[in-house]
């Protein structure tokens, strides 16, 4: 069952990658999706690439286990530290422009 604990970092990368996605789409028009479409790319690409981030070895340690630090806070361990939120918020963001960027660019080639 999720609680507050393990919610906060699934928020923090939906909102982190969807204004990533927002911010890319606005300077780079060309591969734009849409305000509505960069939001949303953004944000599917912000869980993506923190999902990826934690089973990766030497980053997962930036984004944690996110599913371990949740449980270990509830448990009252501090398992949700300061440098994993700041982790998966970076990461979300970067999956987010990232997602944008490639869908744009796939939509682009595909409309050629």
């Amino acid at each position: 069952m999720l609680t507050a604990q393990a919610l906060v970092p699934i928020i923090i990368e939906i909102v982190c990658g969807a204004a990533g996605g927002i911010f890319f789409g606005r300077f780079v028009r060309s591969l734009s999706l849409g305000a509505g479409g960069d939001a949303l790319a953004g944000a599917i690409g912000g869980l993506a690439l923190t999902w990826l981030a934690a089973r990766t070895p030497g980053i997962g340690r930036f984004v944690g286990r996110v599913e371990q630090a949740a449980d270990a806070t509830s448990q009252s361990m501090g398992g949700l530290t300061p440098a994993i939120l700041v982790g998966v918020g970076i990461s979300g963001l970067i999956g987010g422009i990232l997602l944008v960027a490639v869908t744009g660019f796939i939509r682009n080639k595909a409309g050629r």
